[in-house]
């Protein structure tokens, strides 16, 4: 998981994209399908633990 979101920052901080931003219409779907897919596979290693613990740490700083 955190190879998966380390590669998706490289790629929004990089220069380099599949589409470049500038193509009207077309330059950002590369980034929501990079977003997407990191989203995706994150999501399925988050546990109801970590849910949880999320929960407790929220509740603590109210």
């Amino acid at each position: 998981a955190k190879g998966i979101l380390i590669a998706a920052l490289g790629y929004f901080v990089l220069p380099i994209d599949l589409i470049p931003d500038f193509v009207v219409g077309l330059g950002f779907t590369d980034d929501i399908a990079v977003l997407t897919a990191a989203i995706t596979a994150v999501s399925a290693h988050i546990t109801p633990a970590h849910r949880q613990a999320a929960r407790d740490a929220i509740a603590d700083k109210s």
